[in-house]
């Protein structure tokens, strides 16, 4: 995992917040960052928007500030002199307690630790060829298939806007 200290350190002063410039699909968003800024493929970017209205504390009057609208997260996928692709990396939500039990309930898992199913699920190919070509007879069989196949899926960005802003984490 990255360190984010030296994320932020390797980043020249100035590079962040970078600015969504183009919206390709809600899957994928340009920045007006690049080679130039020293930004590389695979960096992990959270994409946030400022609210229009000004908080203020009921009690004091005080400026609060803005609130930052949280779009999504991504990776940078493509890097070219003065702009970045970001494409969102935003999986659906999975009861990976649930998912493990079923998966060792049918044999289709290496004995390994169950923080490893967060990402990448360690099947054995012929469990997945096997639940691919099987007529799925019961409910837990049916959640199962279901559940392997919401692991590969992605989410898109929530109403991605060009001006939006992009931030390392």
């Amino acid at each position: 995992m990255e360190n984010l200290t030296e994320t932020t350190l390797l980043s020249p002063k100035g590079t962040f917040p970078a600015q969504i410039v183009n919206i390709l699909d809600p899957y994928r968003l340009v920045m007006n960052r690049g080679e130039r800024n020293r930004i590389q493929v695979g960096r992990r970017v959270l994409i946030y928007g400022i609210s229009e209205e000004e908080i203020i504390d009921p009690n004091t009057g005080e400026s609060l500030g803005f609130l930052e609208l949280v779009r999504g997260t991504g990776r940078i996928i493509l890097v070219q002199d003065k702009i970045s692709i970001i494409e969102s990396d935003k999986k659906p939500d999975i009861d990976l307690n649930k998912l493990y039990y079923l998966i060792r309930e049918y044999h289709l898992l290496q004995p390994r630790d169950l923080s490893e199913l967060s990402y990448i699920p360690p099947l054995t190919p012929s469990g997945i060829e096997y639940l691919a070509k099987k007529e799925l007879q019961s409910n837990r069989e049916r959640e199962l298939k279901s559940m392997i196949d919401k692991l590969g899926e992605r989410l898109p960005f929530e109403n991605p806007q060009v001006g939006d802003l992009v931030k390392p984490i």
